[in-house]
């Protein structure tokens, strides 16, 4: 229960973080070594943030250079990270529907959506630990960063509020 408690706890900083960054505009400084992290970059640019997911994913496997053995691992995470950023986009299109529901309906409906969201977030720290796992050092090195960062980008593919909203719901005066 605890262990579920804390996973979810980061799941909602890491939302809160991304929410809080797209509605402030902040910009990302230097990485290490004021080296600009790519994936940084790319989360400036919140217009399509599914293709730039796409684009951190394809990279982190490109520079990861996977053998094929690591491929089914890498293939999992990619899977259920991408299944998060769905699963936000799709959230986030519900927007006015949830909006229609009463009160408790829209309490609800948000208890839900944080709990597929834990289990989501389970399942790709579960498939990224097994990843990690099979990675050189090397590779864990190059991974440290980014396997997050592909994370957070997921959780930021669209606004991060799950459907609640505060103020009247529409068609209410």
């Amino acid at each position: 229960m605890r262990k579920g408690f804390i996973v979810f706890s980061v799941l909602m900083l890491v939302i809160a973080a991304a929410d809080a960054s797209a509605q402030g505009g902040s910009r990302r400084g230097n990485g290490r070594d004021g080296v600009v992290d790519r994936s940084a970059k790319l989360q400036e640019k919140p217009e399509n943030s599914v293709d730039q997911l796409a684009l951190i994913l394809a990279e982190l496997q490109q520079d990861l250079k996977l053998t094929a053995d690591q491929q089914a691992a890498w293939d999992a995470y990619a899977r259920n990270v991408e299944a998060l950023a769905s699963d936000v986009a799709r959230e986030r299109g519900r927007t006015k529907e949830v909006m229609q529901m009463k009160v408790l309906q829209r309490l609800d409906h948000a208890v839900d959506v944080a709990r597929n969201r834990l289990t989501a977030v389970e399942d790709i720290a579960a498939a990224a630990k097994k990843l990690y796992a099979g990675l050189t050092p090397q590779q864990q090195s190059m991974a440290d960063p980014r396997l997050a960062t592909a994370i957070a980008a997921a959780a930021a593919s669209s606004s991060a509020n799950s459907g609640i909203q505060l103020g009247r719901p529409e068609g209410r005066k």
